[in-house]
C-alpha cells in the first residue's frame, strides 16, 4: 500500500492521512487510556499530539480510517517497514511489513479494526510480495492480542518497549 492508495470496507474508507485529519487525530489520541495503550505519555500536551500527527502523516503508509456514514476519522493504520529489534528481525525470512493501528473512543469495540485488517492484509500479501506481517501489542492489551489471534497472527517474540513488554505477533503468507 503505497502512494495515494484508497480502499473501502463495509463501513469504512481507508485513505491517505491528510492535513484535514489533524484535529480528529489530536482529539482521538487525547483519551488517556488510548495514550497509555499506544505507549504515549498520558500527560502529553496538544502540541506533542500535533507533532506525532505530522510524523505519522508524513509516512508513505499512513492511513486514516473514516466512517462512511458520518465522515468521521475513527482511527488510523500505519503500514511501515518492520519495526523490530535486530535480534528478532534477523530470525525472520523474507520481506515483511509492520502494521500499527488505533481506533479512537467512542468507536472502539465495534469491529472497525477487524474490518480494516480483513480488507488490508490480503491486499498487502497480494500486492507487496511479503512473507510476513508483524503487529506488536503491549502485553496487557488483551483486546489487541485477541484481534490479532482471530486474524491468524501468532506470538513470535517479545521485546522491551520504553516502559512495557511488547509482544510481537506474526502472520505468515499462506497461513
Amino acid at each position: 500500500m503505497t502512494g495515494d492508495y484508497f480502499m473501502e470496507s463495509a463501513r469504512l474508507l481507508i485513505r491517505r492521512m491528510e492535513k484535514e485529519d489533524e484535529a480528529a487525530f489530536a482529539s482521538g489520541i487525547a483519551d488517556r487510556k488510548l495514550r497509555i495503550a499506544y505507549g504515549f505519555s498520558p500527560e502529553m500536551e496538544d502540541a506533542v499530539s500535533i507533532k506525532i500527527f505530522e510524523h505519522f502523516s508524513g509516512l508513505a503508509g499512513s492511513w486514516s480510517l473514516v466512517e462512511k456514514d458520518s465522515g468521521a476519522m475513527i482511527g488510523f493504520l500505519l503500514d511501515v517497514e518492520p519495526e523490530l529489534p535486530e535480534e528478532i528481525r534477523n530470525g525472520l525470512q523474507g520481506k515483511g511489513r509492520t502494521l500499527a493501528y488505533a481506533v479512537f473512543p467512542p468507536y472502539q469495540r465495534k469491529g472497525y479494526m477487524m474490518e480494516t485488517l480483513k480488507a488490508v492484509i490480503p491486499e498487502l500479501f497480494r500486492n507487496e510480495d511479503l512473507e510476513y506481517i508483524h503487529c506488536g501489542h503491549f502485553e496487557e492489551n488483551i483486546p489487541s492480542r485477541e484481534l490479532l489471534r482471530k486474524l491468524g497472527f501468532r506470538e513470535y517474540a517479545s521485546h522491551q518497549g520504553r516502559d512495557r513488554l511488547i509482544i510481537d505477533e506474526i502472520l505468515r503468507r499462506g497461513v
